[in-house]
């Protein structure tokens, strides 16, 4: 995310904290997502779709959880 931020901020003004932000955000799975449906038919095909949701899952419980925390640390430092 640091490079179209840096990119862009001739043309914009980005509030102070917006890269660690919009990393821990991220894209919540949807390219391992489809990266899983992608694979054949196979004996490992549903054990490796089930183990990408559960990462992508884990993922948005975990980061949705604690953007809130990190975003009360970055105005602290500020």
């Amino acid at each position: 995310m640091a490079i179209p931020v840096l990119i862009l901020r001739p043309f914009r003004t980005f509030s102070r904290g917006v890269i660690p932000i919009m990393t821990w955000g991220g894209l919540r799975g949807g390219i391992a997502v489809a990266l899983a449906l992608s694979i054949p038919a196979g004996p490992q095909r549903g054990i490796i779709i089930f183990i990408t949701y559960m990462v992508v899952v884990f993922s948005v419980i975990v980061q949705g959880l604690t953007v809130k925390r990190l975003v009360r640390g970055l105005e602290e430092t500020a």
